[in-house]
C-alpha cells in the first residue's frame, strides 16, 4: 500500500513536469532583442543593459532576455535597413532604438512587415492618420509631440496667462512641439513671433538684439539642446535679456542637465522656468547603495533618454512574459528581410504590442522610472505628468497632469527636486522698479537746491511721495526715467513714443504722471485703479479791474457837453435878467400893504435868475416864479432842455457803470464756441484733445473742428505752454485742460480763472506693460493708501501753495452796486459846495460883523463876539436887530433886570425887530428918496424897546 502510494505520487509528478516542460518549452525561454545605437548614446547604451540586468536577475521573472547590439555610424536609411535585417536574420524578437537621430522610419516599416515589436524611447513626429497602419508594431515610452504640445499650451495659456511671446526654436522637429502654442492668440497673430536660430547661425547676437531693441520681447520661449544653451544665453546676456521682468520658458525636457545652474550668477536675475517629465518617487525606506554606478548618477541626474529606455526595457519583458508564459509553446521569431522569401508576421509580436497597450504602471516588475504610464491604442505614450521648475536652483514649482490641473510638489518630491539646496535665486531679490515719469507740476519737479543733491534726492511732488508709499508697501527700490511727454501715437505709423513707449518696450516697468485712462493707451499697456478722479474745463484770463474813477459821475456827458452846458446856464440867467426887466408883469409892488406904492421892485436880478436855472437842473423847482407870458415861455423852454440833459445823463450813467463791470466774452465751453473773439486749444495728442477728436457729441465735434481751424495752431507741446500763453495773450486765448493741473495753476496765479463747470469724467492711474504681473499688487496698494486717505493728504499737501497767496479777485457778475470809489467824485462835489457855502458864510459873518459895529458905534471885537455867542446858542430861535448894544447894557445892569414882560410889550419888540429889518433893507434902495429917510427916523424911535427886549432875550 506505502509504495502504491509514492508511485502515484511521482506518477502525478512527473506528469506534471512533463507539461510544464511542455507548456513552457522546456525551463526559461531565453528571448533575444535587438537594439540600434549610435556611436555617442554610452548613457543610453547603460540604462538599457541596467534594465535587462534587473530583469534577468529576477528568478522568478520566467523569462531571460539575450541583447545582441548593433551601432549606427551614421544616419542613413541604407545601413539602418541592413542592420534591422541583421537582426532579424538572428531571431530577434523585439528591436529597440534607433532614437530621433535618424530621420528615416525603415525600422518601422519592416517590423510591421515582420510583426516585430518596434520599440521606441525618444520624440517622433506623429505619423499622418493614413501611416498609421505601418506603424501598427511601434510602440513609444516617449510622450508623443502632439501631448507634449498641448501641455505646454496649457501650461503658457492658464498658467503663466502668456499671451503674446517669441518663439526662439533650434529645429524645425522642436517647433512641431510647440504648434498649439501659435495658436494662443487667435485674434492678433502679430503677437506671438518666430525666430529660427539656424537664420542667425552666423551672428547669434543679431538673433537678440532684433529680439530685445526691435520686438521689445520680455516673454521668450525657446526650444534647444540643453547642450545649446550656455552659448545662447551668454549671447542674449549682452542684450539685458535677463533682468528683472523677463520671463524665459525652456521647453526641453534636459534642461536641468544644461550648464545653466554651474553659469547662473547674480546677472541672472529674469524668471526662468522648464519642464521635465516627473518620475516615480524612491522608497524613502530602501536600503542606499555604498558603491554608485555610472547608470545611478545617470538615473539620479533625470536623464530622459537612459530613463525613457529603461521605461521601454521594463514594458517590453513584462508584456512579453505576460504573453509567452500564457502560450502552449512558444516559436521563435524566423524572419528574413528578402521580400521574395515566404513568410508570414510573427503572430506572437501582434500579441505583445497589445498587451503592451493594456499594462499600467501597477503591473509591471521592476517599476516604471516615470509617473503616470499609459500607452494607447496607437502605440503613443498620451499618460505623463511633468514638473514646472526653475533650472536655476533645481527647485520644483507644481506639477502638471494631463487634465491639465497643476498641484504642489510633495515634501519629497521638493527634496528631490533641490529645494533644500543653497543656491541663491536672485529672481527672488528685491526688484528695483524703473519708473517712467515726467517733468509736470505738481507730480514731478526739481527741487530748489537740486544741484546740490545727488540721485532721487533732487525730486520732489505728488508722484514722488505716491511711488514711495507704494514701495514700502509692495517692499521694492525704485528709479526715476525721465521722459519729455507721456506718449501719444503716431496716425501714420501707429507708433507710440514718450512714456508709453517705455512701458511698450519694457524699457520701464510703471508709468506715473497726469496719465488719463483711454481707449487707444489700453490697447498697448495696461492701467490700474485710478489714484484721482478729474475732469475738463476751461482756463482764461482774469483781467485785471481798470482803476475806479472817482469822477465816474461826469462820464455820461463829453467835456464840450459839460462847458456848453455851463455856458448856457449863464446865457440864460442874463437873458432872464434882461426879459424880466423888460416885462411890466416882473415889475412888483416891494410893500404889499402900501396900496399906491411909490416904487415898484423887480425880483430877477442876477442871483434869483441863477437860483432858478440851478433848481431846474436840479429837477426841484425854485420859490419864486415868472409871471408874464414871454418869461414863462423862456422858463418852459429851459425846463424842456434840463430834462431832456437830465434823462439823457440818467441813462448814460447807468450804462456807464454797466458797461465798466468785469464781464467775460464767455461762460461755458457753448459760448465758447459761438464767439469769435477768443480762440482756444488744448495739449497736442493728450487725452484732452482725443476726448474732443473722437467724441460723438455736437459741441465737441463743433470745438474740435474749430481748434484745428485756428491759425496759428490752437495746440500746445505742454500744459505750461498752455499756461504760459493764456497769460501771454490777456484774454485772447483759452486753454482746455484738465481740472487738477488748472486748480493747482489758479492756486498760484492770481491772473487765471476757471469759467464755465466741469466736464467729460476721467481717471489718472499707474500704466505698466500689458500682461505685468505686479498690476494687481499695485491695484491693491492703491486702494489702502485711499482707504487710509493719504493719496487725499497728498493732493492737498500738493496743491496747496506752501506760501499764502492772497489775491483780489472780484466776480465776473457782481450786480449792479456801485463802490465808493466810483461816488466818491459825488461825495467830492458835496463837500467842495459844502466847504465853499462855509467860506461864503463865514465871510458874510465878518462882513456882517464889521457893519454892525459901524451902524451900532461899537467895536468890532466886541460885535464879534456878540455875534459868536449868539451863532452857539442853538436853542434860540429869535435874534434881536442891535446885539451890541445890547450885551453891554445886559452886562451893566445884569444884577438888577428883572425877567418877566408882559405879552403886549413882547408883541411891541417883535413888530419894532421886523421893522427895523425892514427899514435896513429898503434904506439901501431909496436913500435918494426923502419920504423913505422920513420913515426910517420914525422907525428910530423904537430903539428904547429893542433894548429892552435884548436886555430879556440874553437873560
Amino acid at each position: 500500500m506505502y509504495y502504491n502510494g509514492v508511485y502515484k505520487t511521482l506518477l502525478v509528478l512527473l506528469i506534471l513536469v512533463h507539461f510544464t516542460h511542455e507548456y513552457t518549452g522546456g525551463g526559461d525561454i531565453e528571448l533575444k532583442v535587438g537594439v540600434l545605437f549610435f556611436r555617442d548614446e554610452y548613457d543610453i547604451e547603460l540604462s538599457f543593459d541596467e534594465a535587462f540586468h534587473q530583469i534577468n536577475t529576477n528568478k522568478l521573472f520566467g523569462l531571460t532576455f539575450k541583447t545582441i547590439k548593433r551601432y549606427v555610424p551614421s544616419d542613413d536609411s541604407f545601413i539602418l535597413q541592413q542592420l534591422t535585417c541583421e537582426l532579424l536574420s538572428d531571431g530577434v524578437a523585439a528591436i529597440f532604438g534607433p532614437s530621433s537621430k535618424a530621420t528615416s522610419d525603415i525600422v518601422a516599416i519592416i517590423a510591421n512587415a515582420t510583426g516585430i515589436p518596434h520599440m521606441e524611447f525618444d520624440w517622433s513626429i506623429a505619423s499622418p492618420a493614413q501611416n498609421i497602419l505601418n506603424n501598427r508594431m511601434t510602440v513609444n515610452v516617449a510622450p508623443s509631440v502632439a501631448m507634449i504640445s498641448k501641455a505646454y499650451y496649457n501650461i503658457i495659456k492658464n498658467h503663466y496667462g502668456w499671451d503674446e511671446f517669441t518663439i526662439v526654436y533650434e529645429t524645425k522637429a522642436g517647433l512641431t512641439r510647440l504648434q498649439d502654442l501659435m495658436n494662443i492668440n487667435n485674434l492678433n497673430f502679430d503677437l506671438i513671433k518666430l525666430r529660427y536660430i539656424e537664420d542667425y547661425k552666423n551672428d547669434l547676437r543679431v538673433l537678440w538684439k532684433e529680439t530685445s531693441e526691435t520686438l521689445h520681447e520680455h516673454k521668450i520661449i525657446l526650444d534647444c539642446d540643453a547642450n545649446s544653451l550656455q552659448t545662447l544665453f551668454e549671447t542674449a546676456k549682452e542684450f539685458k535679456l535677463f533682468t528683472l521682468f523677463k520671463y524665459w520658458f525652456l521647453t526641453d525636457l534636459n534642461t536641468h542637465n544644461s550648464a545653466l545652474r554651474r553659469m547662473y550668477n547674480p546677472d541672472y536675475r529674469a524668471n526662468i522656468t522648464s519642464v521635465r517629465l516627473k518620475l516615480v518617487e524612491d522608497n524613502p525606506f530602501s536600503r542606499k547603495k555604498t558603491r554608485i554606478r555610472p547608470i545611478d548618477k545617470i538615473f539620479s541626474n533625470q536623464v530622459m533618454l537612459p530613463i525613457l529606455m529603461y521605461d521601454a526595457v521594463v514594458l517590453y519583458a513584462n508584456a512579453a512574459r505576460n504573453v509567452i508564459t500564457t502560450l502552449r509553446q512558444f516559436t521563435e521569431p524566423q524572419m528574413r528581410c528578402e521580400f521574395d522569401y515566404p513568410s508570414r508576421p510573427w503572430y506572437i509580436g501582434r500579441e505583445i504590442v497589445e498587451e503592451m497597450k493594456t499594462i499600467s504602471e501597477d503591473d509591471v516588475d521592476p517599476p516604471f522610472k516615470t509617473e503616470n504610464f499609459k500607452i494607447d491604442e496607437n502605440g503613443q505614450r498620451k499618460q505623463f505628468n511633468l514638473e514646472i521648475y526653475k533650472p536655476t536652483t533645481n527647485d520644483i514649482m507644481v506639477v502638471w497632469k494631463p487634465d491639465g490641473s497643476l498641484s504642489p510638489p510633495t515634501s519629497l518630491q521638493a527634496a528631490l527636486g533641490g529645494a533644500t539646496s543653497t543656491a541663491p535665486d536672485f529672481s527672488l531679490a528685491r526688484k528695483t522698479f524703473i519708473v517712467a515719469t515726467r517733468f509736470e507740476e505738481p507730480y514731478f519737479m526739481l527741487k530748489e537746491d537740486h544741484e546740490t543733491l545727488r540721485g532721487m534726492e533732487k525730486y520732489e511732488g505728488y508722484a514722488v511721495d505716491l511711488m514711495q508709499k507704494l514701495a514700502d508697501l509692495m517692499e521694492f527700490n525704485y528709479e526715476f526715467l525721465v521722459e519729455r511727454t507721456t506718449g501719444k501715437m503716431n496716425p501714420d505709423t501707429g507708433e507710440w513714443d514718450g512714456m508709453i513707449r517705455r512701458l511698450i518696450d519694457h524699457q520701464a516697468h510703471i508709468a506715473i504722471s497726469d496719465i488719463t485712462i483711454t481707449q487707444a493707451r489700453r490697447r498697448v499697456v495696461d492701467f490700474t485703479v485710478p489714484f484721482m478722479q478729474l475732469g475738463i474745463s476751461i482756463l482764461y484770463y482774469r483781467r485785471k479791474p481798470a482803476a475806479k474813477n472817482p469822477y465816474a459821475f461826469l462820464e455820461p456827458f463829453a467835456e464840450e457837453v459839460w462847458y456848453n452846458l455851463m455856458l448856457t446856464q449863464l446865457i440864460m440867467t442874463l437873458l432872464f435878467v434882461v426879459l424880466a426887466r423888460f416885462s411890466h408883469h416882473e415889475w412888483t409892488n416891494p410893500n404889499p400893504t402900501e396900496s399906491d406904492p411909490d416904487e415898484l421892485e423887480n425880483i430877477w436880478n442876477n442871483s434869483n435868475s441863477f437860483w432858478l436855472m440851478i433848481g431846474s437842473i436840479m429837477q426841484q423847482g425854485c420859490d419864486i416864479l415868472p409871471k408874464g407870458p414871454p418869461m414863462r415861455i423862456l422858463s418852459s423852454m429851459w425846463w424842456f432842455f434840463t430834462l431832456m440833459m437830465v434823462n439823457a445823463y440818467v441813462a448814460n450813467l447807468a450804462a456807464s457803470l454797466t458797461n465798466n463791470k468785469l464781464t467775460s466774452e464767455f461762460d461755458s465751453l457753448s459760448s465758447l464756441i459761438d464767439q469769435s473773439k477768443v480762440k482756444y486749444g488744448t495739449l497736442s495728442g493728450g487725452s484732452t484733445s482725443v476726448y474732443f477728436s473722437e467724441s460723438n457729441e455736437t459741441d465737441y465735434k463743433r470745438a474740435w473742428n474749430q481748434m484745428i481751424s485756428f491759425t496759428p495752431s490752437a495746440f500746445t507741446s505742454s500744459n505750461k505752454e498752455g499756461v504760459d500763453r493764456v497769460r501771454k495773450e490777456e484774454g485772447k486765448y483759452a486753454f482746455l485742460m484738465e481740472t487738477t493741473s488748472m486748480s493747482y495753476n489758479i492756486e498760484r496765479s492770481c491772473d487765471l480763472k476757471q469759467v464755465g463747470s466741469q466736464f467729460g469724467e476721467k481717471h489718472y492711474a499707474l500704466a505698466v506693460p500689458l500682461g505685468a504681473e505686479y498690476r494687481s499688487n499695485l491695484s491693491v496698494s492703491l486702494l489702502k493708501l485711499s482707504e487710509r486717505g493719504e493719496l487725499f493728504n497728498l493732493k492737498r499737501r500738493w496743491w496747496k501753495p506752501r506760501d499764502e497767496i492772497n489775491c483780489t479777485r472780484p466776480t465776473d457778475n457782481d450786480g449792479d452796486e456801485l463802490s465808493i470809489i466810483e461816488l466818491g467824485g459825488v461825495f467830492l462835489v458835496l463837500g467842495g459846495g459844502v466847504l465853499v457855502s462855509f467860506i461864503i458864510g463865514i465871510c458874510e459873518f465878518l462882513w456882517n460883523v464889521q457893519t454892525v459895529a459901524a451902524e451900532e458905534k461899537t467895536t468890532r471885537w466886541q460885535a464879534f463876539k456878540a455875534e459868536l455867542c449868539f451863532v452857539l446858542k442853538f436853542w434860540i430861535t429869535k435874534k434881536p436887530a442891535k446885539i451890541s448894544e445890547s450885551t453891554k447894557s445886559s452886562i451893566s445892569s445884569k444884577s438888577s433886570s428883572k425877567r418877566s414882560t408882559d405879552r403886549s410889550r413882547s408883541h411891541s419888540r417883535s413888530h419894532s425887530y421886523v421893522s427895523g429889518r425892514s427899514r435896513r433893507t429898503t434904506k439901501s434902495k431909496t436913500s435918494h428918496h426923502e419920504r423913505v429917510r422920513e420913515r426910517n427916523r420914525e422907525r428910530e424911535r423904537s430903539v428904547h424897546s429893542r433894548s429892552v427886549h435884548s436886555r430879556r432875550y440874553y437873560d
